[in-house]
């Protein structure tokens, strides 16, 4: 039996985008407003409402998404980063947008600088030739390669921007076109990076050949994502305290952060122009006008999110902080903290309750769009957000902090998976998979049957000579937009015993592996005890032709 330790992807999902009432088709004709809609759901969360690099996703990002203020882009060739993305860096979003569409975004990215969108800057063409990779190693040191990259490319020196050993050429490029990337930067450059452009110094064979050698420098795959977080990253998170738990992490300037920032703050006194029924934080009010989602949220895992045993492990909780930074997530409301005046014990049994993530100040917060089985109310004060319709509205709870990491990965990372995953660059969001149709269900791992629909199983029999039985299994992920499973608990376990001819078990023919990462907790902090990035193998074996079977055999690492 063997699987991958990150169960891959394996499913590419195709979306359409809902904004303002109106369904935006990942293919088709850009309306003229469709580069503000994309940006909004494809790149607002690494480079911000304002296109300044300071989205809610920054900090776990190393390097640091790019200020699109400055106008200073790396490749200049703005098209070719979205359609081809960055390797190890951004996703390449042509796998779901067409000509039009990317050349909206690039007008939306352009004109955060100011620049003049009609006059789009586009990649010089490559010179044809081939290249000689033992010649390219003798240039590599005469041509000053080796004072940033290294002589092995590994870039083991203060100047170099990244391993080239490491990760495939980030340089935007469609498959196949790594050569051609590789030659622009030598020849020409990365804007505001320390790498020169050749052109001038060397001829177009020389650039070759260094292609040639920087070539066998290189990955052929690229590793798996999301690797540990960058020691950046985690460093700059503890310095700064970046994020909070609980919190919204994006520029504190920005709309979603006034609603999202920060603790909820009291209610107060509710406006004299609601009605009863609506100046109450209670979901059973809300029920009353919105009946099916508060049905669906009665079973859900938040609607339990101050459960008895949540209570229990609260009460150890001895530090005023860490009691705050729990309750931000199991009970968010002021009304639902002991500690504050307005302090409803009820209410706190409702745990993640309806206006936990709609009301602020008596006001209603949601999406754009609205059921049209709803009367308007022209007393109801509400207010649309776009964040609603966004990933990194999950992430405040769905995310542990750079800072919280073991062994480079948080515990809780499950945005972060997300956004190295190939639902993003789709513009699939959280929404779509655990609140289709604006369900509140949110199913997820503790739903047996959407579980079983995350996964492919694959088995693989044989009989050696001696007559042993082996058999091999592998789990792909063809559901999930994040790891699967995501967190270390609730676990997923792999079991495969064999059956003789009457179906009975065949003792010692059983074997089992945890799908995921193996966390303990010790005096000394969290202690992972299998990574989830490392294969593991193991085989279900029957006892030969006249043998006793003995225990399964011990599970191995390749």
């Amino acid at each position: 039996m063997a699987f991958a330790g990150r169960i891959r992807h394996v499913r590419a999902v195709r979306m359409l985008l809902a904004s303002l009432g109106i369904l935006l088709a990942l293919t088709g004709v850009a309306r003229a407003d469709d580069g503000a809609v994309l940006y909004d759901r494809l790149c607002l969360a690494c480079h911000g409402a304002k296109g300044d690099g300071r989205g809610p996703a920054a900090p776990w990002l190393w390097p640091r998404p790019r200020d699109l203020t400055t106008g200073e882009l790396k490749w200049q060739d703005a098209a070719a980063t979205i359609r081809w993305g960055v390797a190890g860096v951004m996703p390449g979003f042509g796998v779901a947008l067409d000509d039009a569409q990317i050349d909206a975004l690039v007008a939306v990215v352009r004109g955060f600088a100011g620049a003049d969108a009609s006059k789009p800057a586009r990649a010089r063409a490559v010179p044809a030739g081939t290249g000689d990779a033992e010649r390219g190693a003798t240039l590599w040191a005469e041509a000053g390669c080796t004072s940033c990259h290294g002589a092995d490319g590994k870039g083991e020196t203060a100047a170099a921007p990244y391993d080239l050993t490491a990760a495939p050429l980030r340089r935007p490029h469609p498959p196949g076109g790594e050569a051609d990337a590789a030659y622009r930067s030598i020849a020409w450059g990365v804007t505001g990076t320390a790498m020169p452009g050749f052109e001038s110094a060397l001829s177009a064979e020389d650039i070759h050949d260094l292609v040639a050698h920087v070539r066998t420098l290189q990955p052929r795959e690229a590793p798996i994502a999301p690797g540990p977080i960058a020691p950046a990253a985690i460093a700059a998170d503890q310095a700064g305290a970046l994020t909070r738990a609980g919190y919204w992490p994006g520029d504190a300037a920005d709309p979603d952060a006034a609603v999202f920032g920060g603790a909820i703050a009291p209610q107060g006194e509710p406006p004299a122009s609601l009605a009863p029924a609506q100046a109450s934080l209670s979901s059973k009010q809300c029920a009353r006008c919105h009946a099916s989602q508060a049905r669906d949220w009665a079973g859900s895992i938040h609607a339990r999110a101050m459960s008895p045993g949540m209570r229990a492990q609260l009460s150890r909780v001895k530090k005023p902080a860490s009691l705050a930074s729990c309750l931000r997530c199991h009970a968010p409301l002021a009304e639902q903290r002991p500690a504050e005046a307005s302090f409803d014990a009820a209410l706190q049994d409702e745990g993640i309750t309806c206006a936990a993530c709609h009301v602020r100040g008596w006001t209603r917060h949601g999406p754009a769009t609205v059921s049209a089985s709803l009367l308007p109310l022209p007393a109801y004060p509400t207010r649309p957000l776009a964040l609603y319709e966004r990933s990194d509205f999950c992430l405040p709870c769905h995310q542990l902090q750079p800072r919280m990491a073991v062994e480079g990965r948080p515990l809780l990372d499950t945005y972060r998976e997300w956004l190295t995953g190939p639902y993003m660059p789709r513009g699939v969001q959280c929404q779509h998979c655990h609140m289709p149709g604006r369900e509140h269900t949110w199913k997820g791992i503790h739903d047996p049957e959407t579980f079983r629909q995350g996964y492919r199983l694959e088995t693989i029999t044989a009989r050696g000579r001696a007559g042993v039985v082996s058999v091999r299994a592998r789990l792909w992920n063809v559901g999930a937009g994040h790891y699967l499973p995501t967190t270390p608990t609730p676990a997923a376990w792999l079991e495969v015993e064999l059956v003789d001819r009457a179906g009975k078990p065949i003792a010692g023919a059983k074997a089992s592996r945890r799908i995921g990462r193996d966390i303990v907790s010790k005096p000394s902090g969290w202690v992972v005890r299998r990574t989830r990035g490392s294969r593991r193998a193991a085989r279900s074996r029957s006892p030969p032709a006249g043998r006793t079977a003995g225990s399964p055999r011990r599970p191995t690492s390749r």
